[in-house]
């Protein structure tokens, strides 16, 4: 006869990633709490330019207000699903 070793461990579901929408593409991330520095990235990967300039508008998110502007350092609660984030590029010369 065999045992389950597993038969005293809870069960635990995987952790669902949140679906949030950045510049009209649908990304996966698996935290709630986003920064600025990482929906950027989604939007615009890799390095920049000192020249190039984000700005960024969220809507739709756990976080109070549920909309807004989020500048570089700032980060937001998003939800499940449903939370949208538009970041412009700007380059000064």
């Amino acid at each position: 006869m065999t045992t389950n070793e597993n038969a005293d461990q809870p069960h635990h579901p995987p952790e669902r990633p949140y679906m949030i929408t950045v510049n009209s593409r649908e990304e996966e991330v698996r935290a709630a709490l986003v920064s600025f520095e990482e929906v950027v990235q989604l939007a615009y990967p890799g390095g920049h330019d000192s020249n190039v300039k984000f700005s960024m508008t969220y809507r739709h998110v756990a976080s109070k207000p549920h909309a807004g502007e989020l500048s570089a350092g700032g980060s937001v609660e998003v939800r499940h699903e449903g939370s949208t984030f538009n970041v412009t590029r700007t380059v000064q010369s």
